[in-house]
């Protein structure tokens, strides 16, 4: 299976495998500002160019845009700021200053400046941590973020997953294998 279409399979689990700030931003509807002026509220400028570095790692451009394309890291700034305690944003920026921590300790540069592969290993241990981390991790939350953020935005609805703004009768009960597909809401 492509990784890709895991990603798009694991769009329909969206719904129980969010963490609460991440549903709490899809229920409100926060969705990225798309404007040519925009400039992050919640984080620094190079905080949001991590973000969007982390996010593109976890959904890369290939046959389909990526997360870049999707401005999954102006999704990320405006849902931290508006769904996040003062406690998970402080955690969250934690963990941020932590993966800069890792790249400048491992490679001796910023996570922006050091190369794919290089930012796939820092990604990995963070993968690998995070499932036997207790409590919240910031790969986790950020995976969650990425995901949501991704597959809510004009771009993964339209081109990642199947856009149908009018489809059709309601049908209840039919095999996956006529739907063809993980559909936009």
């Amino acid at each position: 299976m492509e990784r890709r279409d895991i990603l798009k399979a694991s769009a329909l689990f969206l719904g129980y495998a969010v963490t609460g700030g991440t549903a709490l931003a899809v229920l409100n509807g926060c969705k990225a500002d798309t404007s040519a002026t925009w400039n992050p509220d919640t984080f620094t400028t190079d905080q949001s160019d991590l973000l969007a570095e982390l996010a593109e790692r976890i959904i890369p451009t290939t046959d389909t845009p990526g997360a870049k394309d999707a401005l999954v890291h102006r999704y990320i700034d405006e849902a931290v700021k508006s769904n996040y305690s003062e406690e998970e944003k402080t955690s969250f920026m934690e963990g941020l200053q932590r993966i800069e921590s890792m790249s400048d300790e491992k490679y001796g540069k910023s996570f922006v400046k050091i190369s794919d592969e290089e930012k796939d290993t820092i990604l990995q241990e963070l993968a690998d941590e995070s499932k036997t981390a207790e409590g919240s991790h910031i790969f986790t939350t950020l995976k969650n973020l990425v995901v949501t953020g991704y597959f809510t935005s004009e771009v993964g609805a339209k081109q990642a997953l199947i856009f149908d703004p009018v489809p059709g009768p309601y049908k209840g009960c039919i095999d996956f294998s006529e739907v063809k597909g993980v559909y936009a809401l």
